[in-house]
């Protein structure tokens, strides 16, 4: 298989792509749009395909390309690495911004209503610590959608590994003869 990211580096490939997204293309169309040589667009489409980013049914002399999900899978689940320490992290900035913003609020109340406001909490810790509970709560449901997925996975194969049963033949009707037409008698 060709590195994902090899194949998605070049502005050509990427613009293939965006093509066939949009709806299955033949050679003759995307050549068309692409305004490449043929010897050209076939290099890319190899490496689109080899890449499981692009798969290819050929009939007769056209090929068709349309969009595999596959490699656009492996770089998902590449990015997803980041993603989650990236949430994490907004998460707990959430907090403290949420935890600011109480203080802010409580201090412009004060200056408003000329009464002391005491949030028997530390804005700061309260925000830190409602980014660590999302963040919790965003890694216990990405377990649960893991364990899911995997149940799914394992019923998908039971399923799929049950034999369907075994058609009735269709029992053919033997065929209606009409009489012979009778000579008029002369």
């Amino acid at each position: 298989m060709t590195d994902v990211f090899n194949a998605l580096a070049d502005q050509n490939r990427r613009t293939i792509l965006e093509y066939v997204a949009a709806e299955a293309l033949t050679t003759a169309a995307l050549a068309k749009k692409t305004k490449l040589s043929a010897t050209v667009l076939e290099k890319h489409l190899k490496v689109l395909v080899a890449a499981e980013l692009l798969t290819v049914v050929t009939k007769g002399k056209t090929s068709t390309y349309s969009l595999n999900k596959t490699g656009f899978g492996h770089a998902a689940k590449w990015f997803g690495k980041f993603g989650s320490a990236f949430v994490s992290g907004q998460a707990d900035i959430l907090g403290e911004n949420i935890g600011n913003l109480l203080s802010s609020a409580a201090t412009w109340l004060e200056k408003r209503a000329g009464v002391k406001i005491n949030l028997d909490v530390d804005p700061e810790q309260a925000g830190k610590e409602l980014g660590r509970k999302l963040s919790d709560a965003k890694r216990e449901a990405t377990e649960k959608v893991g364990e899911a997925s995997a149940k799914v996975k394992v019923a998908a194969k039971k399923v799929s590994s049950k034999k369907a049963p075994a058609k009735k033949p269709v029992a053919k009707k033997a065929p209606v003869k009409k009489p012979a037409a009778r000579k008029p008698k002369a």
